[in-house]
């Protein structure tokens, strides 16, 4: 199961990582490695220049040598790969303390030519812990010094010369400790200065990119396109309020059929907000097309923000483009007259704020979109509603009236001229059999269960004599053999309504003689076509009267067209009949039994 964290619990877990690093001792543990080497080539090339000072030694001399590099490489070793804590500094001091006693005790002891080499111990004590750790390891070389002069028959051993070289060493640890204490003290204030520096900034990181989670999830709430520009405006004001630079004045421009209309600002003169960019040319441009935040120096010099005039005093201007993917909706522009203002982190601030307010717009648009749509269906069902009330009331509903009327007209005639009911009898019961079929079309119309039963071809047969019977014009069908075999269920009605649709339409507005319903299979696709000899139109009229007349049906037959990824087109002229075309690109139906539609592909 993931987890996720706000930006505030980013910033503290980033300030925990922060605080857990490992101690500087371990970077200077590293340091006193490396000097360790030079250490022993110093003492090689000291001990090489007085050589007559360890001959006696030679062979421990160098084997002395030769540990003093394993120990260091060990010391090494530990420090890159050990985890588990120990007390390095304490065990290579001791380690320093004896290599060293060892060196200078190999080359002649208190008059070794090595002898100064004992600051080394002694120094890194003082500054590591203090005066009185340099002058313990002082005693313990002078001890150690001592002990090797009496063991190896330290007659000529002078108190004079053990005092003057304790005391130097002494002084030296105490000079160094003294010294180290103030460089350890101003050490520990700058880098309580620098921490709480480093503080400071990631409280300001934590407010900041609490401010952009706040603005994220009040941009995912929003569903009006001017709240969202104001809220996007407001976020980037607030990156330049207390910063020391001024609040510089900024703008959103949508793009429009028309350019690019300044929709929500900060600081623009009442004239600015009325400049209409193009967005053709210039930072403009070339921030929309490559879809990357673009930052301007002089644009006064632009040929479209140039026009602004807050853009002339403007040192410096941040074009940042709101869009998702290779969609546009629109630019934030900000003009300072400091460069250095719009640069660095507040610039990736922006751009976060950018990216946050593309997500909300495309968010609004496509829940304008879908209120719509959702308008547009409920219209479409109205109308469905009254074609059916129409349909309903001057067809089977008039023929039930006359039945009536007749019955009616039947019980006057049995009571005044019983003989001539039988002949009205025979004409009433071809008026309820007409009322019938009228009724049956009506729903086969509804919901031709004929198409879903034996296929496209069979359906349209059905509905041709149908309407054969109760219309006074013929239909002729040509249907290629193989349409059933290689259209799904699905197409089957969507063409079947369009088809339906267009000979509805010629019936009601066309008179014709004849309609010709075609469906030809060309290679992959599948081309229909609706054609009669009646009285035609001019299709460039009907377009610009379509939407005060209200009626949907030539918009149903696009929309399927649309779901059938074909393509539908009107042919017509007065006086010269209409013609309706599809054509849709053609999948092969699945051998066997025909599948639901929620397995068609």
């Amino acid at each position: 199961m993931s987890m996720r964290s706000t930006p505030a619990q980013s910033v503290e877990i980033a300030m925990t990582a922060i605080e857990g690093q490992d101690h500087p001792s371990k970077a200077l543990e590293l340091i006193m490695g490396n000097l360790r080497w030079l250490f022993i080539v110093a003492m090689v090339f000291g001990a090489a220049l007085n050589r007559s000072s360890w001959q006696v030694f030679e062979i421990a001399f160098g084997a002395l040598i030769a540990l003093t590099g394993i120990y260091n490489f060990l010391v090494l070793l530990a420090l890159l790969f050990v985890r588990s804590p120990l007390p390095l500094f304490a065990l290579t001091l001791v380690g320093d303390t004896l290599v060293t006693l060892s060196f200078i005790a190999f080359t002649g002891g208190l008059e070794s030519p090595l002898l100064l080499f004992a600051f080394l111990p002694i120094m890194t004590a003082a500054l590591r812990v203090g005066w009185w750790a340099g002058e313990l390891v002082t005693l313990g070389l002078i001890g150690g010094l001592a002990f090797w002069e009496g063991l190896w028959g330290g007659e000529d051993l002078s108190p004079s010369t053990l005092l003057i070289a304790g005391s130097v060493l002494a002084l030296g640890a105490l000079f160094t400790g003294i010294i180290g204490d103030r460089m350890k003290e101003g050490i520990l204030r700058e880098l309580q200065a620098r921490e709480a520096s480093q503080r400071r900034q990631l409280a300001q990181i934590r407010q900041r990119l609490q401010g952009i989670f706040e603005l994220a999830a009040a941009l995912g709430q929003m569903r009006r396109v001017e709240e969202i520009l104001h809220a996007a405006l407001e976020a980037s004001e607030s990156l330049f309020r207390g910063t020391g630079h001024p609040v510089p004045p900024m703008f959103i421009a949508l793009l429009e059929p028309e350019g690019m209309r300044i929709a929500a600002t900060r600081r623009l003169p009442p004239r600015d907000e009325r400049v209409r960019l193009p967005g053709l040319d210039g930072v403009l441009r070339e921030a929309l097309e490559r879809g990357e935040a673009v930052l301007l120096p002089q644009p006064a010099q632009d040929p479209e923000i140039g026009r602004l005039a807050v853009m002339r005093i403007a040192q410096a201007a941040l074009v940042l483009p709101l869009g998702i993917g290779l969609e546009r909706y629109g630019a934030l522009v900000i003009g300072s007259p400091d460069p250095q203002a719009l640069d660095g982190e507040r610039k990736d601030l922006l751009r976060i704020i950018a990216t946050h307010a593309s997500i909300a717009l495309q968010n609004a648009l496509l829940y304008h979109t879908l209120q719509r749509e959702k308008e547009r269906l409920v219209e479409v069902e109205e109308e469905a509603r009254r074609r059916l009330a129409r349909e309903l009331h001057d067809g089977p509903t008039q023929s039930v009236a006359a039945l009536a009327m007749r019955l009616n007209f039947l019980q006057r005639l049995l009571r005044h001229d019983p003989a001539q009911v039988p002949v009205e009898l025979e004409r009433t019961e071809q008026m309820a059999r007409q009322a019938v079929q009228e009724l049956r079309h009506f729903l086969f119309r509804l919901r031709p269960l004929l198409l879903e039963s034996q296929g496209l071809t069979a359906a349209l047969t059905h509905l041709a004599e149908k309407l054969q019977g109760t219309e006074p014009f013929a239909i002729h069908l040509e249907v290629d053999p193989e349409v059933d075999q290689l259209l799904d269920p699905n197409a089957k009605g969507l063409v079947f309504s369009i088809i339906e649709e267009a000979i509805n339409n010629a019936r009601k507005h066309a008179e014709p003689r004849n309609i010709w319903v075609r469906a030809r299979v060309k290679g992959n696709r599948l081309r229909v076509s609706v054609e009669d000899d009646g009285r035609g139109f001019d299709p460039q009229a009907l377009r610009v009267d379509y939407a005060r007349r209200g009626s949907l049906g030539m918009v149903n037959m696009l929309e399927r067209a649309e779901l059938l990824n074909g393509v539908l087109e009107l042919e017509s002229a007065p006086g010269r009949g209409t013609r309706v075309r599809l054509e849709i690109p053609l999948v092969p139906a699945a051998s066997g039994p025909e599948p639901s539609p929620q397995d068609a592909p």
